[in-house]
This record gives structure tokens, sequence and C-alpha cells, in this order.
């Protein structure tokens, strides 16, 4: 009796992590360029259940002993892109990310998200005031030598001069990057960084000058699943209250000396 109390606990425990990991993406749903959010659960090792007599003992099967979030991984399928119009919207096609350098730590990170803007400086920053990255560092813009152009190769022109050339990084498995802000990310010891596309070498990714990728979250899915995970949890919650009552009827009625 006292095994099942803590299976249901430990699949209560997972249900919290699921849902908690559920209202994030939901919260999420109009972050330009988020990747949800997803959950691997593992199972408790089972046990053997033996049958005991007074001349044998007899395998009868086995119980699982609970259930828990084995690892959490992020989601990098694409999202919709939608067009905006707007000169520095960039929306990134394919496989890759675009390099941003903190104006406050001066690390570099990467980001899928293309809503940037020019500071006062002239220097093409995130809504948060990173520095967008091209192949010459820090992108500066002379606000005079418009129209603005931004090519599918990434590469920025102002009134047909070349600027620079957006830095787009790609790994070799996006796994191992670390989320570190609803869509900003900074690599790893194990991030491999695969080289640039040489010249004259098709290029993975594509630049959509004047668009914006959307949240790859799909509000409905992720909504019911929520659900399910709520009712999940008051079905083991009631579990375990079941359980205490036998066990305190076992303890106060069945076991009681008259």
């Amino acid at each position: 009796m006292l095994r099942g109390l803590y299976t249901a606990a430990a699949g209560m425990l997972a249900a919290t992590t699921a849902t908690d990991t559920l209202a994030s993406n939901l919260a999420n749903v109009n972050t330009v360029g988020f990747k949800g959010d997803k959950l691997n659960f593992q199972n408790f090792p089972q046990m053997l259940i033996n049958k005991m007599t007074n001349q044998e003992q007899s395998q009868i099967g086995s119980i699982m002993t609970g259930s828990k979030v084995y690892q959490s991984f992020v989601n990098f399928a694409p999202g919709a892109i939608h067009e905006t119009g707007n000169t520095f919207d960039l929306a990134l096609h394919g496989d890759g990310f675009l390099t941003v350098k903190s104006a406050t730590d001066g690390k570099t990170y990467y980001t899928r998200a293309g809503n940037f803007t020019v500071n006062a400086q002239g220097f093409l920053t995130t809504v948060n005031g990173d520095y967008v990255q091209g192949k010459l560092g820090n992108i500066q813009m002379n606000l005079d030598n418009v129209p603005f152009v931004i090519n599918p190769q990434g590469m920025i022109s102002g009134n047909g001069k070349q600027i620079d050339q957006l830095a787009v990084a790609r790994f070799s498995d996006n796994q191992t990057l670390q989320k570190v802000t609803d869509n900003l990310y900074q690599a790893t010891a194990a991030s491999q960084l695969l080289p640039p596309a040489q010249t004259g070498q098709a290029l993975s990714y594509k630049i959509q000058q004047g668009g914006l990728e959307d949240s790859n979250i799909n509000p409905v899915a992720e909504l019911v699943n929520n659900i399910q995970g709520m009712r999940l949890y008051e079905a083991l919650q009631k579990n375990i209250h079941m359980q205490n009552d036998a066990l305190g009827k076992a303890v106060n009625d069945v076991g009681r000396v008259k």
C-alpha cells in the first residue's frame, strides 16, 4: 500500500513539471522565434512480485514503481513566417541562428528572433539592445544611405553600397545549445559550430527581409495537453486519498485488538 502512495506521488511530480512546461509554452505563443520545450518521461525500474508459500516461491508478475521526467529538450521545428514589411525585420528559413552580442556582458548568443531595430548610434540591435553580428562585428548602418536591402544570403547594402553580411551560425546538433531566455541560446562545451559555406557552395538557409518567424507553438494542442495533465494530477491525488483512507482503516480498525 505504501508503494502505491510513492508511485502516485511520483506521477504527481511528473505531471506538475509537464503542466509547468506547457504553461510556459502557452505564455510564449506570440513570442517571435520562440521554440517550445518538450519533456521525455521514464519509468522507474519494475519490481518482480513473488508468491510466497511454505514450500516454494513463484514469480507472478511485475509492478511499476512510478515515473519521472527523464529530460527536457527544445523543439527546434520552424515556425510560420509572416510578412511585416519592416526593413529590419528578418526571418531565417532553414537551419541556423542569427548571431547577437550582449550589450551588458559582451557574450555571444544565438536567436531565431529577427525583430531588429537601429539604435541612436546607428547599430543594428535586438529589441533588448543586443548588437546584431555581421562578418565584420557589430553592424553599423548609416541612415542616410537608404534604401537598405538585405538579400537571401544575408548581405546588407545601403544605397547600393555593401555594408556587411549577417553572421549566421549553424551547429552540428542544436540540442547542445542552452536556452538562456525565451528566444536566446548560448553555445556549450558540447556545441560544435559548423564552418561557413565556401564560395559557390549552396547555403542551407535563406534570409527574408520584411518577415518574422512566429513561435512554433500550437496553442490548441498545448491547451489540450495541459488539461490532460491537470486531470491526471487530480486522478493521482484522489488515488492517494483513497490509499490513505484504506491505510487508516487497516491501522485503526483491522489491527485493533479487542
